[in-house]
């Protein structure tokens, strides 16, 4: 698609020469490969996002780069690495070297919100005014402004929780993701978007 997040800093066809993977703050399973082009700018990546840079260097490594999404490294320095199921993460973690310890990020990912939290006396964050869930429609005609949607890059690329942040007259939905608040907004007709099945949970 034309309309998606912006373009990495290189594109076209590659092999995989870097695995980045790390699990986020809620746990979840994150692993992505990138090409020889965007090797050195996805290590760099993988240091500010805590997370683990793998050379792609045997046959079952790039058995299973095979069956991960491409990575795609911003401007800002970050890279995109989507969710991936946690027994292929464990699979590839299994070549990191003995004893290895991701790096620690250089920056707190954390909503501002959750920044902004005091700690009382005990050291436990003071409880302040919960954000308003976001609403999950079951039906396309329902989708408003703060929705909860799904939304992918393209092809082989996943979906992945979107929030709706504005609705043009023309029909041209504003996204961000919901995971990836440093990553700019972007836009889908609503023929790109999906809908959450109603029984998911986080």
């Amino acid at each position: 698609m034309t309309n998606g997040v912006p373009s990495a800093a290189s594109s076209g066809s590659a092999s995989p020469a870097v695995i980045v993977l790390g699990l986020d703050d809620g746990g979840k399973a994150h692993a992505s490969w990138f090409g020889d082009n965007d090797t050195g700018l996805a290590e760099k990546a993988a240091g500010m996002m805590g997370m683990a840079a793998l050379p792609v260097d045997a046959d079952d490594l790039r058995q299973l780069a095979g069956r991960l999404p491409r990575g795609k490294v911003f401007e800002s320095g970050r890279a995109f690495v989507p969710f991936v199921k946690r027994d292929l993460y464990e699979a590839i973690a299994t070549h990191l070297p003995a004893g290895y310890k991701f790096p620690v990020r250089v920056a707190d990912d954390r909503p501002p919100a959750a920044k902004s939290k005091k700690a009382n006396a005990t050291g436990a964050p003071e409880s302040g005014p919960k954000r308003p869930e976001p609403s999950r429609p079951t039906d396309w005609s329902k989708i408003e402004i703060g929705s909860l949607v799904l939304a992918t890059e393209g092809a082989y690329q996943g979906w992945f929780e979107a929030q709706v942040v504005k609705i043009s007259p023309e029909g041209v939905y504003t996204l961000r993701w919901r995971d990836w608040l440093d990553m700019p907004v972007f836009t889908r007709r609503l023929i790109h978007i999906a809908l959450l099945h109603p029984e998911h949970t986080d």
